[in-house]
């Protein structure tokens, strides 16, 4: 008789708990995690989902240049501006787990940035499409200048201790082991979940830290917007990234191509569920296979000239 999924999912909590007990990570007993919902990535992690109680990057995947290095030398090529901002797929993706996090745990959300003149990265309708409530979101703008990354690390830190926010998402470009090992004590104190948005162009040197797992999230096409003919009006389609799971305490590395589906508006949903839920993700479906274009459509614009041209080369 096959093992009923959510029994299968405790269990993998409470072992990936032990495991990080013996690691100097501590974790509730509970093994709480906040699952994607989609059983092939959540049956693929050790937790059942993202683990509470812990940090866990979240790289742009849509950075492809590798920025110039500074005067003084570095070994990890990480240095950015504020002002290039993220893509919108990290961004898109972070709201939506950061959703779901507002909704499972009926607690606030925190989210981090630097205060810029020129972009706004976060767009109050925009989250809401993803199931992020904008008036439970709690945005703590710091100026861009040289002490904004311990400002963002004490803030974080912070709110990563208090057991009333539900999640806690910082856009930090740079940061020491040391630094990354505190978020990670704070996160376990106060049972916080915390996501870290960081620029990391491919084919760069990535530095330590004391994260749980790293993602890399970069943007796909959207769904066809006639993909669909019951949800009339779906312009571009629904959003897809391709999430890479490039490390994992007590896990393996893979890559989900995912896209985010709208349940209120849905019918191909659950009657029950349409109007409650906000949304979820969803593996993207594979290609269908599209037929060929038939031998004798390929002769067609050559019979059409008739028979007065056959008639004429014969003679």
């Amino acid at each position: 008789m096959p093992a009923d999924a959510k029994i299968l999912q405790r269990l993998r909590g409470r072992i990936a708990a032990l495991e990080r007990s013996g690691n100097g990570v501590r974790t509730d007993d509970s093994g709480e995690a906040l699952p994607f919902g989609v059983a092939e990535l959540d049956g693929h992690l050790p937790w059942g989902g993202l683990a509470a109680g812990a940090v866990h990057e979240i790289l742009d995947g849509d950075l492809r240049k590798i920025p110039q290095k500074s005067e003084k030398a570095t070994k990890y090529l990480l240095k950015a501006k504020h002002e290039d901002g993220f893509q919108g797929a990290v961004t898109g993706f972070a709201a939506a787990l950061a959703g779901k996090a507002q909704a499972a745990r009926a607690a606030p959300v925190v989210w981090i940035a630097p205060r810029l003149e020129r972009r706004e990265s976060l767009y109050g309708p925009g989250l809401l499409e993803f199931g992020l409530d904008p008036a439970n979101l709690v945005v703590v703008r710091i100026p861009s200048g040289s002490e904004f990354g311990a400002t963002a690390l004490w803030a974080m830190e912070e709110a990563l201790r208090a057991p009333a926010v539900g999640l806690v998402c910082a856009e930090i470009e740079e940061m020491d082991l040391t630094a990354s090992r505190r978020l990670q004590l704070a996160a376990e104190a106060g049972n916080g979940l915390g996501l870290l948005l960081r620029r990391a162009p491919r084919g760069a040197a990535l530095p330590p830290t004391a994260s749980v797992s790293r993602w890399r999230v970069s943007s796909l096409p959207g769904s066809p917007a006639d993909e669909d003919e019951r949800l009339p009006g779906r312009l571009p389609g629904r959003p897809r990234w391709r999430a890479e799971l490039l490390r994992a305490r007590g896990g393996r590395p893979k890559t989900w191509d995912l896209e985010w589906r709208d349940e209120r508006t849905d019918p191909s949903r659950d009657g029950d569920a349409v109007g409650k839920t906000a949304g979820g993700f969803a593996l993207v479906p594979p290609l269908r296979d599209r037929p060929l274009p038939q031998e004798t459509e390929r002769k067609a614009p050559a019979a059409s000239r008739g028979p007065g041209l056959r008639r004429l080369r014969s003679a």
